[in-house]
C-alpha cells in the first residue's frame, strides 16, 4: 500500500504526515525510522491511516514551543481533527505512545480506541550515563543481530529528539499521567516486549489496573522495538485489537495475552 506524504497546519507547526487506505480512520504516532512497516501497510488495507511526524522529531524543525507532553498531544489532536472529522483509533509507539496517552486523556471525544506500543510514560528505566545513540539503539532490541539489521537514527536527529524528550521530561515517570489513567474510558491495549530494557516490568500492571478498559499484550522474545524483534507478533496483535476492540480475544478473560 503506497503512502502519500502531505502536510497539515496545527498549533503553529507544519506537520508532515503519510496517508493511505480507506475506511475507519487510524492515527499513528511513530518513532523515527519506523514509518512504513508491515503494520502500517496491513492497517492501510482496511483503514484510512494517517501516520504523523511529531513536531521536533524526525526531519522536522526543532520544537521549542511545546512545554510538556500534554502540549505536544494537544497539537497532534488539532492536526488529527483537521485530517478527519470522525473518531479514530490512535496508535502510538514509544515516546509516541506517551503523546498518544495524553491525547486520549485530553481529547476523549476524538479517540475511539487506543493502542500503546512500548509506552514510556509509566516507570521508564533510566538510561546509562553517557549513553550514545548507538548504545540506545542496541538497548532497544532483544537480539544484537536485529539491532544490526536496522540502522539507528543519525546522530543529529538523535540529539535533537533527545533534547526535546529531556525538555518535556519524557524518560521520567509521568506521575500526572498516571493520576489521570482512570479518565481513559475508550478500549485500550498496551503492548510490551518481555525483554524491554527501557521500561520497567512493573509498568504493564499499572496500565492494566488504572485504565478501566485496558488489555495487556506481552510479546515473548522482544525488546522495546517490537517491530524489529517480532514484527509478525506485533502485526497480529495490533490488527486483532484494531478490528475487535473490547471483544479482543482476552477482553473478557484475564486481560493479558502473550503472543
Amino acid at each position: 500500500m503506497a503512502f502519500e506524504e502531505r502536510q497539515v497546519e496545527a498549533g503553529g507547526f507544519s506537520i508532515r504526515y503519510w496517508e493511505a487506505g480507506q475506511g475507519r480512520p487510524v492515527v499513528m504516532l511513530d518513532c523515527t525510522g519506523w514509518r512504513g512497516t508491515i503494520v502500517h501497510d496491513a492497517l492501510a488495507e482496511k483503514y484510512q491511516v494517517f501516520s504523523l511526524e511529531l513536531p521536533g522529531a524526525g526531519d522536522s524543525p526543532a520544537n521549542t514551543a511545546s512545554q510538556s507532553v500534554g502540549d505536544l498531544a494537544a497539537t497532534i489532536a488539532k492536526a488529527a481533527s483537521a485530517l478527519t472529522s470522525e473518531r479514530y483509533t490512535l496508535i502510538g509507539t514509544s515516546f509516541g505512545a506517551h503523546v498518544a496517552l495524553w491525547q486520549a486523556i485530553q481529547s476523549p471525544d476524538q479517540v475511539e480506541a487506543l493502542i500503546l506500543v512500548s509506552p514510556t510514560a509509566i516507570l521508564p528505566q533510566e538510561l546509562p550515563a553517557g549513553a550514545t545513540a548507538q548504545d540506545v539503539h542496541q538497548m532497544m532490541f532483544a537480539h544484537p543481530e536485529n539491532a544490526e539489521k536496522h540502522a539507528p537514527s543519525p546522530p543529529e536527529i538523535f540529539a535533537k529528539e533527545s533534547e526535546l524528550a529531556r525538555r518535556l521530561n519524557s524518560g521520567v515517570h509521568d506521575g500526572e499521567a498516571e493520576a489521570k489513567l482512570g479518565d481513559i474510558h475508550c478500549p485500550t491495549l498496551a503492548v510490551f516486549g518481555q525483554e524491554d530494557r527501557l521500561v520497567s516490568l512493573e509498568a504493564p500492571r499499572v496500565y492494566r489496573e488504572k485504565i478501566p478498559n485496558c488489555n495487556i499484550a506481552l510479546v515473548y522474545d522482544a525488546g522495546h522495538c517490537i517491530i524489529g524483534d517480532r514484527p509478525e507478533a506485533l502485526l497480529n496483535t495490533v490488527l486483532d485489537y484494531a478490528e475487535h476492540w473490547e471483544t479482543f480475544i482476552v477482553g473478557h478473560q484475564t486481560g493479558i495475552i502473550n503472543p
